[in-house]
């Protein structure tokens, strides 16, 4: 492991001369507080398994989403977040009380999704879940919402589907 100053340093150094100076910068003083928050849901009509994680502890702040296929095919990406962007993030979720939250009253029916909830940082951790057809109940879709505007906001591009330029 490299002395805190020798790797400060060389971020420094690194910022100079690079276009992403300030993120670099903030990330050199960013403090993760061993911040986590994901979801799972199992039976959706998008896949078998669909999830989404935000965390900060291995490499930096950074979102996860994966699908699983009924037929066991697993397609993940990842993308990293600045700080400020994971902070703001955390602040919604933090304001949704997920300390206090509990398994929902959902509809509850054999056939219907589950989600599932992991949240934790450095005060605790919890888990819930929610048995529900059709969007869920406030605060729970707050959570799924933010995971979910991130994982969108930092999906790689579909080059599947051809450019514009190539249907002239």
């Amino acid at each position: 492991m490299r002395p805190p100053v020798l790797l400060g340093s060389a971020m420094a150094l690194a910022a100079c001369g690079s276009p992403h100076r300030e993120l670099l910068e903030q990330n050199a003083d960013f403090d993760c507080h061993d911040r986590y928050a994901s979801y799972l849901v199992s039976g959706s009509l998008t896949a078998a398994e669909v999830g989404v994680q935000v965390d900060c502890t291995e490499h930096g702040p950074r979102v996860v989403r994966w699908t699983v296929t009924k037929d066991g095919n697993r397609e993940e990406f990842s993308g990293a977040l600045g700080v400020g962007e994971f902070d703001r993030m955390w602040e919604k979720i933090e304001g949704t009380g997920w300390r206090y939250l509990a398994d929902c009253d959902g509809t509850g029916q054999p056939a219907d999704p589950v989600y599932t909830f992991d949240v934790k940082d450095w005060n605790g951790t919890t888990s819930f879940s929610c048995t529900n057809e059709g969007p869920l109940p406030f605060p729970y879709n707050t959570i799924i919402d933010e995971l979910d505007f991130k994982a969108a906001a930092h999906a790689p591009k579909d080059r599947s589907k051809p450019d514009r330029e190539d249907l002239d």
